[in-house]
């Protein structure tokens, strides 16, 4: 390899990255069909023949967009210390997890939303089904724990309560300022977040508790 072949790699893959991260973020404003190539390498301060090069256009630039995002879903990380947590505790701990990750990612809300106004076409490429996240795991191992020593109901299907988690911190964050309007309540801020994923996880806990239990505590 020559010396001076090493600068020209890295600056390809930085101008690549480049391109995608302003995908990202114009997709997540105007959408696949609002948004063009020439909004994102202004953006990317890139030439429309980079993306084409590397992309072949918006329909695989947005693709690349759509991946990059899931991507940081499926990197979003649950400590070993907090999976060996009681199970309550863990379920405490992946739901605001998951409500920070989307908190310090609105433009996976945005672009999750508009691939749903699109049908998933896009994401029916991604091979989605065939990734694990660790915030899916730990819920699998909450409900393993919580059902290994009585405290939830055997019949809870992770499925079902993974979709529920996901219905409930997903649309604070996709329908926030329309419910500060309809509601007159702060969604959004950090105080109200908060006492949102208390709301939300007392619902969880009282919707998959053993009813046995309780009455054996009482």
């Amino acid at each position: 390899m020559l010396a001076g072949e090493r600068p020209k790699t890295r600056n390809a893959t930085d101008s690549r990255t480049r391109l995608i991260e302003s995908a990202v973020d114009v997709f997540a404003d105007l959408g696949p069909h609002g948004a063009g190539v020439d909004e994102i390498c202004r953006k990317a301060g890139l030439t429309k023949r980079m993306a084409y090069h590397y992309f072949g256009g918006k329909e695989g630039l947005y693709g690349e967009a759509l991946r990059y995002v899931y991507d940081q879903f499926l990197c979003l990380e649950i400590s070993l210390a907090s999976m060996l947590l009681p199970a309550e505790q863990l379920l405490d701990t992946l739901v605001r997890r998951y409500y920070e990750f989307l908190d310090a990612h609105p433009a996976f809300v945005r672009l999750i939303c508009h691939e749903n106004l699109n049908q998933g076409r896009t994401a029916a490429s991604l091979d989605l089904r065939d990734k694990k996240a660790p915030i899916i795991t730990a819920l699998q191992l909450a409900l393993e724990k919580g059902r290994a020593d009585g405290r939830f109901r055997q019949d809870v299907d992770v499925t079902e309560l993974l979709t529920s988690i996901f219905a409930l911190c997903f649309f604070y964050f996709s329908n926030q300022h329309t419910m500060r309007q309809f509601l007159g309540r702060h969604a959004g801020t950090h105080a109200h977040m908060d006492e949102r994923i208390k709301h939300v996880v007392g619902l969880l806990l009282h919707g998959i508790a053993n009813g046995d239990d309780d009455k054996r505590r009482k």
